[in-house]
């Protein structure tokens, strides 16, 4: 038997930690095992973002053209490996742009 006495310790430290894991969970939730706790933890994004990526273009081959909207407005945004530049802003999300076809201009 080639076990080494290294893989066996450590196999041991091993099950010893998953062991007191276990009886911390068991202990915090007042001896009842909540499930509901344990998908919370796997859970790493929040439901409702704040930042949407509407659109992304690569616009050569080192910079990337993006259409981003935070909070409701909008920003295009030029991005290359040396730097990041905001080349329009606040543009509001549901806001008409001006000259849009389909528009009467004469309003």
């Amino acid at each position: 038997m080639d076990v080494s006495l290294t893989r066996i310790v450590m196999a041991l430290v091993l099950g010893t930690m998953l062991a007191v894991l276990a009886a911390l969970a068991i202990k915090r939730g007042g001896g009842r095992f909540d499930m509901a706790v344990v998908r919370r933890l796997f859970v790493a994004l929040p439901t409702e973002r704040r930042i949407h990526v509407i659109e992304s273009r690569r616009v050569s081959q080192h910079a990337d053209l993006c259409l981003v909207r935070c909070d409701g407005e909008e920003y295009l945004i030029l991005s290359s490996a040396q730097q990041q530049q905001i080349l329009r802003t606040g543009v509001p999300a549901d806001a008409p742009s001006e000259g849009a076809p389909g528009e009467d201009a004469r309003a």
